[in-house]
């Protein structure tokens, strides 16, 4: 073997080594990263980021089932049992003009029986409710400010007649602006009154007491003026001062809200004054003067007393009492009681017996 016959194969035997190493070097791509669903916390707990947005997203609900009676005069004790589902949805992100929201609610109620305990024979309804707005404009079909804002009645379930949308399990579209000084608020609502009734022969579906009342030839509102309310709230340490006026368009008739209320540890109290100038006013349907004053007390981590006592200046007045136990995390157990002695009327015994599951 000669000089150049060893020269050439040390290098094929060096090129064959060297195209197996660079084989054997060659790296399969690394996985892209997984995105995890993070918390989102700038609008408190239970939201998360939509995947690849800046949107913050609140999935909740409740399941409820309840054994209610009414008793009218009387007549005959009526039974029912009372089932109900809601799912909420709710949606925030910023902007340079505040925050977008949004909030859709999906609601179902089914009362056995073949009669709701109101007597109106609805079995299964389901109802949709939403809000959505931008900073302090709102627009809606829920509860009207004038309830929400005021922070609904007393501290009871039943929360006393304070709206007689609310009061009747309804909804109310409206339009709002909320302004917010940080302890002083402010809002204006424009809320429709197409479902209202007018004119001389108005009339009344139900007294603040349930009962059926005259339905003679209802004519209803005037769809293109709405209903105008306003509000402002201010908060002093431990205390929330309160007032709004509202005016029913249909019904030409006035109405008036105060609140006083104030939280103690583990004490609370509420004081609530309404006045109307017509009992078919759309924001408080009775001709007068009426009050509410509420006490709550919570006497352990998980059980919570409340009361509420409202009184008529015709005389009529109604009590309602109950006991809140939070059995878990997301489960509670509700037993509650009213007694109303209506003047020149029936006396007046509902009670519930409610299971609730949150989340």
């Amino acid at each position: 073997m000669n000089i150049k016959s060893l020269l050439l194969g040390s290098a094929a035997a060096f090129a064959v080594v060297s195209g197996a190493q660079a084989a054997d070097a060659v790296v399969a791509a690394e996985p892209e990263p997984m995105e995890y669903v993070k918390v989102c916390d700038a609008y408190g707990t239970g939201f998360f980021y939509i995947p690849g947005t800046e949107t913050c997203l609140k999935i909740g609900g409740q399941l409820r089932y309840e054994k209610r009676f009414l008793k009218v005069g009387d007549s005959n004790t009526v039974y029912d049992n009372h089932s109900r589902i809601k799912l909420d949805v709710e949606a925030k992100n910023d902007s340079e003009w505040g925050t977008v929201f949004s909030w859709i609610r999906i609601q179902g109620d089914q009362v056995n029986n073949g009669s709701a305990i109101d007597g109106s024979g609805a079995t299964d309804q389901l109802k949709f409710y939403y809000i959505f707005g931008i900073g302090g404009l709102e627009f809606g079909n829920f509860d009207s400010q004038w309830a929400k804002f005021f922070g609904y009645g007393g501290f009871t379930d039943d929360g006393g007649y304070y709206d007689a949308d609310w009061n009747f399990n309804d909804s109310r579209q409206y339009v709002s602006y909320t302004a917010d000084f940080g302890s002083v608020k402010a809002y204006i609502s424009l809320d429709n009154d197409a479902d209202e009734f007018y004119g001389p022969e108005q009339h009344n579906t139900s007294n603040w007491w349930g009962v059926e009342a005259d339905t003679n030839a209802p004519k209803k509102g005037h769809k293109y003026m709405p209903d105008v309310e306003v509000g402002a709230s201010a908060t002093v340490g431990d205390w929330q001062v309160a007032g709004g006026a509202a005016y029913d368009e249909s019904d030409e008739s006035v109405a008036l809200k105060g609140l006083i209320a104030g939280n103690f540890g583990m004490f609370g109290v509420r004081f609530m004054p309404l006045w109307s100038n017509s009992n078919e006013n759309i924001f408080f349907n009775y001709d007068g003067f009426s009050a509410i004053l509420g006490l709550q007390a919570k006497v352990t981590d998980t059980i919570t007393l409340s009361k509420d006592i409202q009184f008529w200046d015709d005389g009529s007045w109604r009590l309602v009492g109950d006991v809140n136990w939070q059995v878990a995390s997301g489960f509670s157990v509700l037993l509650e009681g009213i007694y109303a002695d209506i003047d020149n009327g029936p006396k007046v015994k509902q009670g519930m017996l409610r299971f609730q599951r949150s989340f």
